[in-house]
């Protein structure tokens, strides 16, 4: 966490002159968690982002006169953002709910106002690090209302602003009062750093969402009869056309092609799994599956629709999809995950997962990444090695089976788990 209020401590070197300056105030006019800096050399005053979100990476200067942005990272849509919501301002009231769950008295802000779905829910999952290792601050969330159902026990108060993600990086000035009205009620309050991707160490999806993930000790007796889930999603597509970025493909006719893949991925996995219960899961239109499988796309969210997703990604031995925000809260419920990358979301690889597993090799061997251009049979032979092959790997790697104590203390025990596991497959 950094100062917020009265006043932000951190430095900025000034664009124009070179010279170190710190804040004289500051504003959050939306997502943005902006320093107001007076240059006490040149005299020049701007705005620059707070180290907070992706403002700890590539924080970006606006210069209000002018409206340019100065931007030192060449990180283009961060930039542009600040730019166009700062030309485009907007004095418009909206919904502000507050919800006080314990008296605030020492106050940190974490802003998770946002534009895109996982850019929110990882702000939000910051969350827990507050809770647990600040007892002697009160954590506030400014959320949107989509994340109203997931704000963990231990929160103090949640500010619930009525801003639609298609306006996530709005700079709203009716906004800014408020907030600003609301911090300057208590002496001082910090703001949460927010880290865009926290780590496993820190996040306990449960905490959140409310539901268990699926619990690895019973893959050995369960496989047998799978549950699988495809994420669905309308403008992410497991297509073959990989040379075009996933706003192109969407303009090409590959819906269907889409859902013929996981058609077929769903019969070729009941030829080898007659038992398995498979699943089309997540948001968009989608029809015509056959009865063999389950449908569970909604075209619009809400809190009981989401929860039902949640429930089903935790009992799902594999959920499988292509690389975005769809795959979040599935990866972190699921046991393993199949996920499809195509060439252009390379930059951003793994960035969607929440990996809910501290073990490097048992990640390794639950969370598979593999080419977009991924053929129903190749994921079917994917899906099947996981399926068969999880505790035979498992035995080679995990505790118990390598720690030194447990084995010197009964030696054939591994021998033993070995037996029972070829005998289960």
């Amino acid at each position: 966490m950094i100062e917020l209020h009265p006043k932000p401590t951190v430095e900025y070197t000034c664009a124009k002159c070179g010279a170190v300056n710190t804040p004289h105030d500051w504003l959050i006019p939306g997502m943005r968690n902006l320093a107001q800096v007076r240059c006490q050399s040149c005299g020049v005053q701007y705005y620059a982002d707070l180290p907070a979100g992706h403002g700890l990476t590539y924080p970006m200067y606006l210069f209000p006169e002018s409206g340019e942005v100065h931007d030192a990272y060449g990180v283009d849509w961060f930039s542009t953002w600040l730019r166009d919501s700062y030309l485009n301002r907007t004095s418009e009231p909206l919904r502000f709910t507050v919800k006080e769950f314990r008296p605030v008295r020492n106050p940190i802000l974490l802003n998770c106002l946002d534009n895109l779905y996982a850019h929110c829910l990882y702000k939000l999952l910051n969350a827990q690090y507050y809770i647990d290792h600040c007892p002697d601050y009160d954590l506030i969330v400014m959320i949107q209302p989509f994340l109203n159902w997931m704000i963990p026990e231990g929160t103090a108060q949640a500010w619930i602003v009525d801003l639609p993600l298609r306006k996530g990086t709005e700079w709203n000035d009716w906004i800014a009062s408020q907030i600003k009205n609301r911090i300057s009620q208590y002496s001082e309050c910090k703001l949460s750093v927010a880290v865009s991707c926290p780590h496993p160490d820190d996040v306990t999806i449960e905490r959140f969402v409310k539901v268990p993930p699926f619990d690895l000790s019973t893959w050995q007796n369960t496989s047998s009869s799978p549950v699988i889930t495809y994420i669905w999603r309308d403008d992410r597509i497991w297509s073959n056309h990989d040379s075009m970025s996933f706003i192109e493909r969407r303009s090409v006719g590959t819906m269907n092609q889409q859902k013929k893949n996981v058609i077929e991925l769903a019969q070729l996995l009941r030829k080898e799994f007659p038992k398995v219960d498979f699943a089309v899961a997540g948001v968009g239109h989608c029809t015509d599956l056959g009865e063999n499988i389950l449908n569970l796309t909604f075209e619009n969210l809400d809190e009981t629709a989401e929860k039902k997703l949640c429930e089903r990604y935790a009992r799902s031995h594999i959920v499988i999809g292509v690389h975005g925000s769809n795959m979040s809260l599935p990866s972190a419920l699921a046991g393993t995950v199949i996920e499809m990358i195509g060439n252009d979301r390379y930059g951003n690889i793994i960035q969607d997962l929440l990996i809910n597993e501290s073990d490097p090799r048992t990640a390794l061997v639950r969370y598979r990444l593999m080419p977009l251009t991924s053929s129903p049979e190749e994921i079917t032979a994917a899906a099947s090695s996981l399926l068969h092959k999880i505790p035979r790997i498992f035995l080679n790697f995990q505790k118990p089976w390598v720690d030194h104590t447990a084995i010197q203390a009964e030696p054939q025990s591994v021998a033993r788990k070995f037996k029972e596991i070829k005998k289960s497959n």
